[in-house]
């Protein structure tokens, strides 16, 4: 199996134990009968959602889109906690996921930033939001603006203090310092990433390289 990346379709509470998916790709129950190996990664194992720093066991195969996920919130030592509309939500079996699980039971969460997968690729842009923690960006506009995804800021909108986001350019792409980033840089070769680490004394996107 492979990390999926998908949205909640609507906002959940702590206390909900059904919740809606943009997309049901890769959500199965688990099924420890039919040839699961917890090594190799293969068979019908358990499916996690990670949602904001919660992990989210699946509990049923969602007949389509529009059914509702039935989970067991909570999990791995993570704690429930509300999650609003359009949050992002990786999917898979527990051998997908890079990097270590948590295990152990806290008062907060930490921050996971390496729990990622490739998300959508993102059209270059003045303001380009950011689909995930790792995405290609197309296109060739300069982007003078990024804003992180739903899953990385703070209460206050704020991107956490340290995040970083890993884009692929995907053509010859260039970012100023007009906006909420530190210093101007371009791609000057297609295929090539770089990555941004916010700091939240500066307030700005601080990039890896600059050209």
């Amino acid at each position: 199996m492979a990390l999926n990346v998908t949205t909640l379709s609507a906002a959940i509470g702590t206390t909900d134990t059904t919740l809606l998916l943009a997309s049901v790709t890769g959500i199965t129950g688990p099924n420890f009968q039919t040839g699961f190996d917890p090594v190799k990664g293969t068979g019908a194992g358990p499916v996690y959602l990670f949602i904001e720093q919660e992990w989210i066991l699946v509990l049923n195969t969602p007949a389509s889109a529009t059914a509702p996920v039935q989970v067991k919130r909570s999990q791995l030592g993570s704690c429930a906690q509300a999650h609003g509309l359009s949050a992002v939500v990786l999917s898979g079996q527990a051998t997908d996921f890079p990097g270590p699980i948590p295990i152990s039971i806290k008062a907060s969460q930490d921050y996971y930033p390496n729990m990622v997968g490739f998300s959508a690729p993102v059209a270059s842009a003045t303001t380009i939001v950011a689909s995930g923690y790792l995405f290609h960006v197309t296109g060739t506009t300069a982007t003078a603006t990024i804003t992180a995804p739903v899953a990385g800021v703070n209460a206050g909108g704020l991107p956490l203090d340290g995040s970083q986001i890993t884009i692929v350019a995907d053509a010859v792409w260039t970012w100023t310092a007009a906006g909420n980033i530190a210093v101007a840089g371009t791609v000057t070769t297609a295929g090539s990433s770089v990555t941004f680490t916010f700091d939240q004394g500066s307030g700005k996107w601080h990039p890896s390289r600059l050209a």
